[in-house]
């Protein structure tokens, strides 16, 4: 959809909208020309949706989310008691472990917009203090301020909205034993063991909140780029929507401030992250040199150093080679050559002198020294795991190496329980993708 230029600035104007006089709207950078398919609103402004609007908003499907720094439960209860009904609320107590998002902090709405499915420049805030004001605008939406006289000047500005997507039975589906589950079951089984460190081999498995992490979400985002239009921009897109749909999986700072950005530029990030997600380029590759460019280019959008770029590029190569008939001996020597890693250390000194690092070049060799010193999926991520380092990282990272290796698959019962704490749209993509490009 086109859009016109307006005016970089955060103050409040009254402007001409197309068939609906003069309305107050801030655009940080752009208002749209034309039509939104999304309107969030604050606790206060939610009352604007009556009558005509209401009437507009379920005629053309238009999604809708009030976003509150109060909590979820209180807003849904006032909701309640006025009659009025939203796609979905975001409370400022719900999204982060370590503290709130309250506003004027654009991260609710970089939330709210990715739960829509939606770009935040398809989405118009109505704003009913300066907060929201500025919340939105630092999120890159058009903002429209509160008439509680109504707001029916909106309605000229909606669109046709999303359809919704018809409900997917996953009653009968069964969890891959290969494949991008590798990474999956890695990252669940170490989840709880991330900050709760242990050096026992024999940990228990799934204990409560287990769970997947960012681990999953990242890799399923890319996932979901493979499967579709292949350009930096798509892959950018499916990586925030999927991302900030999932707030609390445990993303970095850096990188939440990524995904809670406007322009989404690269960083220079030398961590883990950029190995973690890239499981599934080994996949989708026609070859070696396909396996390089896909893990290059998943990398540059955030993680753009050096060791960042070698970290994912070392991953998707080795899932490459394993999975085309490579033994695991081939694969470990062509990528410590080809890429300067040292996976000669044993895991009983890597256990006991391991440090919880992030960066690539610490992550890499105890992952891939976890995968060719084990004879089984279990055991790859039991050592994985029990190294006491970044344990759910680690775990999906060498998970994922042993699950493209044949002979050691995933055993059943872990893939089915991993595969049963997935939410649906995760196990679409994680499906989908398997039957394209994991399947004999």
């Amino acid at each position: 959809m086109p859009h016109a230029p307006f005016y970089a600035s955060f103050r409040r104007e009254t402007v001409p909208a197309p068939g609906a006089g003069n309305v107050q709207i801030v655009s940080k950078y752009f208002i749209m020309s034309t039509l939104y398919k999304g309107i969030i609103f604050s606790s206060k402004t939610v009352l604007a949706l009556r009558g005509a609007l209401a009437d507009a908003v379920r005629e053309r499907r238009i999604r809708t989310a009030v976003v509150s720094n109060r909590s979820k439960t209180e807003v849904k209860e006032d909701l309640e008691a006025d009659g009025l009904a939203v796609d979905f609320v975001l409370g400022g107590f719900d999204l982060n472990r370590w503290g709130q998002y309250r506003k004027p902090e654009p991260d609710l709405m970089f939330v709210a917009a990715a739960k829509m499915g939606l770009e935040p420049q398809d989405v118009i805030s109505v704003a009913g203090s300066a907060f929201d004001w500025t919340a939105s605008s630092l999120a890159g939406m058009d903002t429209v301020g509160y008439d509680p006289d109504g707001m029916e000047s909106l309605i000229p500005m909606l669109g046709i909205g999303v359809e919704p997507e018809e409900p997917r039975d996953f009653g009968g589906a069964e969890a891959p034993v290969t494949g991008l589950m590798g990474v999956v079951v890695g990252d669940v089984v170490g989840s709880v063991y991330e900050h709760h460190r242990t050096s026992d081999f024999n940990f228990p498995l799934f204990p409560p909140r287990s769970k997947p992490t960012d681990d999953t979400v990242g890799s399923l985002a890319i996932a979901r780029w493979l499967l579709g239009d292949r350009t930096r921009e798509n892959l950018i897109r499916s990586m925030v929507q999927l991302c900030n749909s999932y707030p609390r999986a445990g993303y970095s700072h850096r990188f939440k401030a990524w995904l809670r950005s406007v322009e989404h530029l690269p960083y220079g990030g030398n961590t883990n992250g950029s190995a973690m997600r890239v499981g599934a380029c080994g996949w989708a590759a026609r070859s070696l040199d396909e396996a390089v460019s896909l893990a290059r280019q998943t990398a540059e959008v955030s993680h753009n150093s050096d060791e960042g770029i070698r970290g994912a590029e070392a991953v998707a190569v080795a899932i490459f080679l394993a999975r085309t008939g490579h033994s695991k001996e081939e694969s470990g020597r062509y990528v410590a050559e080809t890429f300067g890693y040292d996976f000669s250390p044993r895991l009983e000194d890597i256990r006991r002198t391991a440090t919880h690092a992030y960066n690539c070049d610490v992550s890499i060799p105890q992952a891939f020294c976890c995968w060719l010193q084990s004879e089984s999926y279990s055991e790859t991520v039991r050592n994985a795991v029990s190294l006491a380092t970044d344990a759910d990282t680690i775990a999906a990272i060498s998970g994922g190496l042993a699950a493209a290796t044949p002979g050691m698959e995933i055993p059943r019962w872990w893939a089915d329980k991993a595969f049963g704490m997935l939410k649906d749209d995760l196990k679409a993509i994680l499906l989908d993708f398997d039957e394209r490009y994991c399947r004999p």
